[in-house]
């Protein structure tokens, strides 16, 4: 399925075209972040014997996230440890290998724990690209776009103008609530209705 999808189509797959990877006051454009793109490596499926592995993607507001690679069930298979003394799911220990459909590595499968490893923490990502890094200077800090701006300041204030009229709306229907006066209160105190005020048996009647 994956050599059928359209390239264009693979890039919304990486999250460095979400514009909400990023902070909002991180200046500059976006291409500074990853550079240009040059090709799409492939969809890496991961496999530890008859197991097909899929890596954790790292969620869009996340600086840093571990290598996680788990099945179908969603139990932890494997992963790239922090202290290696202490690894029981290591890509080593396990056995895992990547196999590539569609792009350049279409039908190519790799088993060297290194290699293994540098694509696992590249499909964190989403889908694998080249990227050519000189032309915008790219530093591999995300940005967000105009359109991240955009979005965010839209949503921001439509919900502030949403909640202002629901406000507004509920003072001006339960006025009798918020005030804490009934609505039959003016006519208890209104002078001359009663005898005597405040009391409605003594109702004047000429």
């Amino acid at each position: 399925a994956s050599v059928q999808v359209p390239e264009k189509l693979v890039l919304y797959d990486y999250i460095g075209c979400n514009p909400s990877k990023g902070g909002l006051f991180r200046s500059g454009p976006m291409l500074k972040g990853d550079g240009v793109v040059q090709n799409w490596l492939g969809h890496p499926t991961f496999e530890k014997g008859s197991l097909a592995l899929t890596v954790r993607r790292m969620p869009a507001f996340f600086e840093t996230f571990p290598v996680l690679l788990i099945d179908q069930g969603g139990t932890l298979r494997a992963d790239i440890p922090f202290r290696r003394a202490e690894s029981r799911y290591s890509i080593e220990q396990t056995s895992v290998v990547v196999f590539f459909s569609g792009g350049l590595l279409s039908g190519t499968e790799y088993s060297s724990a290194s290699v293994v490893k540098g694509y696992s923490r590249k499909a964190q990502f989403g889908e694998i690209f080249t990227f050519e890094r000189t032309i915008g200077l790219s530093d591999g800090v995300f940005r967000t776009s105009p359109r991240g701006w955009y979005s965010f300041s839209h949503c921001a204030l439509t919900l502030l103008f949403l909640l202002g009229h629901l406000w507004h709306a509920c003072r001006a229907l339960f006025r009798d609530l918020w005030t804490g006066v009934a609505s039959i209160t003016p006519y208890q105190v209104e002078y001359g209705r009663n005898e005597k005020l405040g009391d409605e048996t003594t109702l004047w009647l000429g």
